[in-house]
Order: structure tokens, then sequence, then C-alpha cells
């Protein structure tokens, strides 16, 4: 939902004309999956088949697959046996974020040839709030936890070589917004200013010169995202047997008493459903589960963008115009893995590294053990219940490299919303038009585009993206189009009456061209030992879409776990096949009675059938590799006739 309210005012004063306004907004979103409210029953072969299909004790066993399902669900249906039951207990959600902008302007005619634009935009864009704070919001990353004496004491009975005791941290955890005093918004608030400026300015009467620079601000409101509700949402689970039906913990089949009929009894502690838990699990509400978060000090992406166009009116219907277009973004939001292996850790070099993949994977004491947390079943049972429903603590062993990770308790740990991320662009832009005069209309334009993105990690353990040439746009873009009505028939230049009018009035042709070069290929982690330069040389085939020399294509020597990119994921120039296409069409209109008319037209959609394929392999280990062996979904030659009556 979006409230809205805007006031603008305008006062013209001799050469100036001043424009001032306010834009109040409310944005509002509401949401929530319900589940299965009403429960869901799962009926499988599981009650229809050989109970030894399914024992691990025997050899013979594989499962399921022994007796198809086919018939077998619908017969435990049908004797009300299901294999599970699962009701679920969903929060929903209204998130909320004000949001107030101003704007004053003055457009000034200095005289009949030149006109400057002076504007400001300020805006102030409150933080998300969700109406009852049932979210979990952000990352404290210096949080004390209560696992943290127990997990750094567990780890100093056996610390590992890489990793002295002290220099082990347990310290981060999840915050909930509107609890233990945290603020009940997910982002803070932000005030922006937007200035801008524009000139025009008649160089002669058919001359002009246009340029122009503005500021933009990206929004955070409440309709962008929704919420992370950890903690709110719960599903409670009732399994009908453990043992094959020996025993029932819903039911008793063999006394003629369906599962069905009391699907969730009454447990052991007086409950039939688990209830949501909300906040209670706090800190560590994502620990040992991963977690991809969106920060909480975040501030909003923005634009520059500044412009220069020269245009030529050429006679009565023709114009020619050149400009130059460039940009450049900051603050834009990219994922950061927080908890990311050092690079002291990961093999720098070009062979690969068996030994050290080894050692980093290989199980060792686990600090995070449930069994180092006893104090908990007392002091917090609902924290004590999570964390030991989940495997990162309830395995005895870890892999190494999990310990020598920054926050180590969290199993995976993403920032969404680092604002590491810039952009930047040029542009040349060329086009030509000759507007709709004798039958005619032509127009022809040519982009030809510079930008390199600062977006992307090479390696896990890089403090910032690193610059590379973007596959947001393609650097060479050429599009035309014209439409021609031939200059025969009625209202037209020749035979606008009798047999040749019939014959040949009202035809019209028309065709559309496209080219452009692919995406630029992206590489994984490979290696190579050849120079770079050579890889996009020599002919172009669809065998040898790349010169393949020099790659390291033996499996064995391939990299391992744990190897740092030596390889840049793009080479210059190299891509994938690009559009090359042409689309056409004819049409006549053919006069039936006064108000009456007939036009048939046939088009062509690729009019070359040229086919556009699929980028080549790039698996060096792959036969295939540097080969292309697919086309893409692109159309083919596709004509389509059709006719119509107009009345």
């Amino acid at each position: 939902e979006l409230f809205s309210a805007k006031v603008n005012a305008t006062h013209i004063r001799g050469a100036h004309t001043f424009t001032a306004g306010v834009d109040l907004r409310d944005h509002r979103r509401l949401g929530g999956d319900p589940g299965q409210v009403n429960g869901r029953f799962l009926f499988t072969n599981r009650f229809t088949s050989r109970e030894e299909d399914f024992d691990p004790s025997n050899s013979r066993a594989t499962g399921p697959t022994v007796t198809a399902n086919l018939g077998h669900s619908y017969a435990a249906f049908l004797m009300g046996l299901p294999s599970s039951a699962t009701v679920d207990t969903n929060a929903n959600y209204a998130l909320r974020n004000p949001y107030a902008g101003w704007y004053a302007q003055d457009q000034w005619r200095v005289n009949p040839r030149l006109t400057l634009i002076l504007g400001l935009r300020m805006e102030y864009e409150w933080g998300r709030t969700e109406r009852y704070n049932r979210l979990i919001g952000w990352f404290d990353d210096t949080a004390k936890l209560p696992i943290t004496d127990a997990a750094q004491a567990a780890y100093a009975r056996s610390p590992i070589p890489e990793l002295p005791a002290s220099a082990f941290q347990v310290l981060g955890g999840s915050i909930y917004p509107g609890v233990n005093n945290a603020r009940n918004s997910l982002q803070k608030g932000e005030f922006m200013l937007l200035p801008r400026v524009g000139v025009a300015w008649q160089i002669s009467p058919k001359t002009v010169l246009r340029t122009g620079y503005g500021m933009y601000y990206d929004t955070l409101n409440a309709q962008n995202n929704g919420p992370d509700q950890s903690g709110f949402s719960r599903a409670t689970v009732s399994p009908i047997t453990n043992d094959f039906g020996t025993t029932w913990l819903s039911g008793n089949p063999r006394a003629g008493i369906s599962p069905l009929v009391d699907p969730f009894p009454v447990r052991a502690d007086g409950t039939r459903f688990d209830v949501p838990v909300g906040s209670a699990q706090g800190l560590l509400a994502r620990s040992g589960v991963g977690w991809n978060y969106f920060g909480e000090d975040v501030p909003r992406p923005r634009q520059q963008r500044w412009r220069v166009d020269l245009q030529r009116q050429i006679g009565a219907s023709m114009m020619v115009s050149v400009g130059y277009a460039g940009s450049f973004g900051d603050q834009i939001r990219v994922a950061r893995k927080l908890d990311a292996l050092p690079a002291q850790f990961w093999n720098q070099t070009q062979e690969r590294n068996n030994a050290l993949a080894t050692n980093l994977n290989q199980n060792i004491p686990n600090p995070f053990f449930i069994g180092n947390f006893q104090g908990l079943q007392s002091s917090d049972p609902v924290l004590y219940q999570a964390l030991a429903s989940r495997g990162y603590f309830t395995s005895p062993t870890i892999r190494k490299n999990m310990l020598l990770r920054p926050f180590p308790h969290m199993n995976g740990l993403n920032d969404n919303s680092s604002t590491d991320g810039k952009v930047k662009t040029h542009s040349l832009e060329a086009s030509f038009q000759r507007r709709f005069s004798r039958g005619f209309t032509f127009n022809a334009n040519f982009t030809g585009l510079y930008q390199r993105d600062k977006t992307f990690y090479f390696n896990e353990y890089d403090a910032e993206p690193s610059w590379r040439e973007s596959n947001a746009g393609v650097p060479t873009r050429v599009a035309a189009m014209g439409i021609y009505e031939l200059p025969f028939g009625r209202g037209r230049a020749f035979a606008q009456t009798g047999f040749l009018s019939a014959l040949f009035g009202g035809w019209q042709v028309a065709a559309t061209y496209e080219w452009q070069p692919g995406a630029l290929l992206d590489f994984g982690n490979v290696f190579y030992s050849g120079n770079i330069d050579d890889i996009n040389t020599g002919e172009r085939t669809l065998d040898r879409w790349f010169n393949i020399e020099g790659f390291e294509r033996n499996p064995q020597r391939t990299p391992a776990a744990f190897q740092a990119r030596v390889f840049p994921t793009r080479v210059s120039g190299l891509r994938a096949d690009g559009l090359n296409r042409m689309d056409a069409n004819i049409q006549r209109d053919i006069r039936l009675r006064e108000r009456v008319t007939l036009q048939i037209r046939m088009d062509a959609l690729n009019v070359a059938n040229h086919s556009q394929f699929e980028p080549p392999n790039l698996d060096p280990t792959s036969t295939n590799f540097g080969r292309v062996t697919n086309n893409s979904s692109s159309t083919m030659r596709f004509l389509l006739f059709q006719a119509r009556i107009r009345f």
C-alpha cells in the first residue's frame, strides 16, 4: 500500500519560472504466508510395503523404490495411515516507513536562446518498522553470547596449531528490533540532497546544445523486501511411528483407531503444538544455521548523472544528434561474506594443493558441541532446545576451516547490504531521424558504451570488491528502423485511380535491424599458464570459440578447495555470440467501401534466419571446452500472415 500527498506551486516572475513542492508518502506492506493452518497429511507407500524394504540392516533393502508409490499411497489414504502430519503456526507482518520530500526549481530564460534550470530536492526516508516487532534485524559483531565463555573454554582444551586459544573469539549475534533496548526500525533514517542543473542553448536556428547534471538516490521503503521472521513462525511435525508400526505415536491401527482421529496428540509436556518462540533465542537465533542479513546502518545507493547533447536539424524533416552521457554510482549494495576464511589459509600458487584442502577439511573436536552448554538446559531451556535441534551443535566434530573463520558459531554469515559497490559508465550516442514525410520515415541509432562495475569479490577474503568490465551493457549497439509507403494509389504520387491503383495501391513495407555483441564470458576458478592476450586470438568457429591452449585441463591438476583465484573472471573482448537480426513486414490496405478497409499483412521475423548460439563450454575438464554446442532459444525465421477488416 502507498498513501501519498503532494502539493505543487508555480510562480512566474519575469524571465523566471519558480516551482516548489512537497511530496509525502507512507509506504506499507502487509503480508505473511499462513502455511498449512489446517494441517498437511502425507500419504506414501511406507505402510503398504514390506518392512524389510525400509530396514537399513537388511542388505537387500533399497528403500521405498522397491514398491512404487503409484496406487500404494492412495491405498494408505483409504486406510487412514499418513506417514506424517504437519501444521503451521505462522506470523504475518505489517511493515511501514514514512517518506518526505521537498523541492524547489528555477527555470531562468536568460535570453531567447539560452535557458538555465537550477533545482534542489531534499528527501528524508525513515527506516522500516514492523508494527509488533515480529522480525529479526541485523548482526551485532561485538555482542557477547550465552555460549561465549563455554565455547572458548572448550576450544582451549584442544586448540589447533593454526589458531592459538587466545585468538579464538565467539562474538556476534542477531538483534531483534525493539527488544532489549534496540531501536525498532530495521534501518536508520537518512536525509538526502539531490541537486540538479540543466542548460539549453540554441547556438543557431537549427543547432541546439543541451547539458545537465543530477544526483539521485535509491529508496529502501517497506515495499522493497519482506522481513526475516525467524522465530515467529513454527511448524509442528507429528511423527506417526518410528518403528514401522510396531508402536504408534498417533492412533492405534491395530485397535482400529486411525492416526487421523487425533493426529497431534497431547505430548509428555502437556502440549499438542510447537509454539513460535519469537525473539526468545536472542543473539543465537541464527547461529549454526547460517544467515544472510540486511544491515542496519545502510546508506541509500546513489548515482550522479551528466549528459551533453548536440542536435542539428537538416532540411525540413531530418535531425542528427550526437551526445555523451556519463554516470557514477556508489554505495551500491553487494553481498559480502563476513565469515570469510583469511587469505593466509588459501593456496596462492598455480599448483593444486590437495594437502591444504585435506588439512582444512579434516574433522576436529567441536567446541560448539551441545554437551559443552549443559548450563543452558536450566538457565535458558528454550535456547538450549533450539541449539540441540541444529546439527552444527549436535555433532562432536567440526571441519577445521570452520574454526579459522570469523564468527565460527554462525556456520555462514553474509551481509547482503554492504555498500562497497560502485559503477561508472561513459557512453557515446549518435542518432539520425527522418520524420514521416512523402511516405518515408527512417531512424538509426548508435551507442558506444564503456561500463565498469565494482561489485564482485574475486576471493571471499577480499576487503572490498574489484573493478571489472560490466555485463550490464554491451560496448556497441546499432539499431535502425524504416517505413516506406509505395507511391501508388489513392492519395499518393502515382496511379491514384483506375486499374493501376487497384493493383499497386496501398502497399507499405517496413523493417527493423539490431546488432550488438554478446555478453562477456565468465570463467570459474581455473589455472592458466599462457598469455591472456592470446586467448581471444585466431579465427572464431563453433569448434574453437577461443584459444584453449594454456588452460589446465587435467582434473587431477585443476584447483582444489581453498584455491585463491589466479585467473580473471572475464577476458577483455571475449564474448558470447551476439545479436544480429532483421525483421520486416509488408502490408496492403484495400478500400472495400467508404468506411470499410481490408488490411493484409505478412511479417517475417529474423529474415536472414541468423542463429544466435549459446555461450561456449567453459569447463576446462570437459571434452567440449571452448566449443559451442547449443543454439539459444532465439526465434528462427518465422513468417506470420494475417488479415483484418477496419470499419
